[in-house]
């Protein structure tokens, strides 16, 4: 699979980003954000290459940097606030940030969210199984069926599961891809379910790991797309991100920042 930018086709006016829609529920991104001066963005941090920690100790990836530079060119500064997946959306929705840039998949069940707007797609991924490179009861992702498989809460993982498997596998979620990882290299789970750039990262660096490919393919929910996040009372927000996502394609950034961060994956 071409892991690659998204064409972002939809051109915006820069002139609607100043002013929010007559029936925005609160006030304008330009009213919020700017009298601070800083957008406030939930992300794990563990999720490489999209959001993880770097050796000095400060929040880095693909997500991350694209987050950085839309905020750059909306003339923002960047708070980050490190909080587990599946705590990513309920603090959006409370009010606790203003976009989510963690690794999220744009699904069917999200677009139609009352509550959340996702942004123009970034980049292509897909569901697949990461397991330990010297077991042999799960080769294919067909396999886990009758299998104990992880995936993180509030991830698209545990829908596309039993989705495919019914009753006929067990899910054992957790809030984080490094305490499944641990439980399938102890042998507690016999698999874990996972993004595929996510899961050839952590192959990478971990030689006693394998990731299953082909992964998954489900009608709207793998392959997939990842976006951004902003609230459903921001829709001037979501067209200001937009038209920074689409100068960043048109300029090469983009294509930059996929190329180093997730580069053959």
């Amino acid at each position: 699979m071409n892991l690659g930018i998204l064409g972002l086709a939809v051109p915006f006016i820069l002139s609607a980003v100043i002013a929010a829609p007559a029936n925005a529920a609160g006030p304008s991104y330009a009213e919020k954000l700017a009298a601070s001066g800083t957008i406030t963005i939930a992300t794990t941090g563990n999720a490489p290459p999209m959001t993880t920690v770097g050796t000095d100790g400060k929040l880095t990836g693909f997500d991350v940097e694209l987050c950085r530079k839309i905020a750059e060119g909306l003339d923002l500064k960047t708070e980050f606030v490190r909080v587990d997946f599946s705590a990513t959306i309920p603090g959006l929705k409370a009010g606790r940030f203003d976009m989510i840039c963690s690794a999220t998949a744009r699904t069917p069940q999200r677009l139609a969210s009352p509550d959340l707007y996702m942004t123009e797609p970034t980049i292509e991924n897909f569901s697949t199984l990461l397991v330990k490179a010297d077991g042999a009861a799960i080769a294919s992702v067909a396999d886990a069926k009758g299998k104990t498989v992880g995936a993180v809460r509030g991830g698209q993982e545990n829908k596309l599961l039993t989705d495919i498997f019914g009753a006929d596998i067990t899910v054992t979620t957790y809030p984080g891809i490094a305490e499944e990882i641990l439980d399938l290299k102890n042998g507690r789970i016999d698999a874990v379910a996972i993004n595929y750039v996510t899961a050839s990262q952590h192959v990478k660096d971990d030689a006693t790991l394998k990731v299953l490919k082909p992964g998954f393919t489900v009608d709207g929910v793998s392959p997939y797309t990842h976006a951004l996040i902003v609230s459903r009372n921001q829709p001037d927000l979501l067209e200001a991100v937009n038209a920074e996502l689409k100068r960043l394609k048109d300029n090469g950034a983009l294509a930059a920042l996929e190329k180093h961060w997730i580069g053959g994956n």
